[in-house]
């Protein structure tokens, strides 16, 4: 099967900038969902009647920057969303296929041999033994650059080498993200301007109100990881892939986090895929589902509802909304894929 995600997953995330919203609560489950489409998707009666009808729909949304990049999409599946789960927990297989070169699930706690399969395009390699902080098209922040100058980058091994730096960069970006959270989040040096990860994520959220209207558990998650506190039945991993995207195969390593929404309302599960490193192009990225009960069928379907936000580079400057254009295009169009390869693993 082939799907795509924003890096998130590349699915990568959704910001509905300005709005606030509870989930409803109505007698009518489907028609609350109607409403929110409506209301916070910016969905047309026709995109609602379409997902009613089982099909996948997504559109694009205003950011609160000119470079974040918006989307949302909906769609029906005819499984309980304890299916979704299934196929969620099984990321190899998930995120397999299509623009998924290679996707590696890591050990709890994590392993050096988790990455041992973890290889670099030769193009980064060959970057890596040039570049130089403001001056590097691998993304990376101050402490891999002081150990990125340790390694003799003219030595005939010089390749090995540089391989091995980022096995063990990820590695430990990994460790220090599980024990310190955002604040592990390192400047990226890439670009001349240096930018600060964990300070972007935060501004993220601060635009993003409807998370922590509707789903306030996750958002504390995220935002107080590891320090937050752990409803019975959270579950949570970490995974590194490799994506074709644009031009580039991009390197990411990812926390996925399956949130169980309290209460016995409609809302049955919110699924978080944060991205804490990419190679390129993306400073951040976070993806939101939120999983709904079908209640005209009695807990034998749900309706999932994708949300996800991402700050690429490049989208500023003389041919930015240009590229913006195609940029976002091109996300709303990988989102309905993965919405129909989503729904296609969860009813088969």
């Amino acid at each position: 099967m082939t799907h795509r995600t924003l890096c998130p997953g590349l699915a990568l995330a959704v910001a509905l900038v300005g709005l606030t919203f509870l989930w409803p609560s109505v007698t009518a489950q489907t028609s609350g969902i109607d409403a929110l489409l409506r209301s916070h998707f910016h969905f047309t009666t026709a995109q609602v009647m379409e997902v009613q009808r089982g099909r996948a729909v997504s559109v694009s949304l205003p950011g609160s920057l000119d470079r974040e990049m918006v989307a949302a999409g909906a769609v029906r599946i005819d499984a309980p969303a304890e299916r979704l789960l299934e196929v969620v927990r099984d990321i190899q297989k998930f995120e397999s296929g299509g623009g998924f070169l290679k996707t590696v699930r890591i050990s709890n706690p994590p392993r050096a041999s988790d990455f041992a399969a973890l290889a670099l395009p030769a193009e980064d390699v060959a970057d890596l033994r040039r570049c130089r902080p403001g001056d590097c098209d691998v993304k990376l922040g101050t402490r891999a650059f002081e150990q990125l100058a340790a390694i003799d980058r003219e030595a005939r091994d010089a390749d090995a080498r540089v391989q091995q730096f980022m096995r063990r960069m990820a590695l430990e970006s990994v460790e220090a993200y599980r024990n310190s959270g955002t604040a592990a989040l390192d400047v990226t040096l890439d670009e001349r301007l240096p930018r600060q990860v964990a300070a972007e994520f935060d501004q993220m959220l601060a635009a993003m109100p409807w998370l922590k209207a509707s789903m306030p558990g996750l958002a504390d998650y995220l935002v107080r990881y590891p320090n937050a506190p752990r409803p019975n039945g959270l579950e949570e991993y970490f995974y590194w892939s490799f994506v074709e995207f644009g031009l580039k195969t991009v390197l990411r390593l990812n926390h996925v986090v399956l949130y169980p929404m309290p209460g016995a309302g409609p809302a049955r599960w919110a699924l978080a895929n944060r991205q804490i490193y990419a190679s390129h192009y993306f400073q951040n990225a976070l993806e939101v589902r939120l999983l709904v009960d079908d209640g005209a069928q009695g807990g034998r379907g749900h309706y999932m509802m994708v949300l996800n936000v991402a700050r690429p580079d490049g989208l500023t400057g003389l041919f930015g909304p240009l590229v913006r254009y195609k940029v976002r295009s091109g996300a709303r169009e990988a989102l309905r894929k993965t919405l129909v390869g989503t729904k296609r693993r969860c009813e088969t």
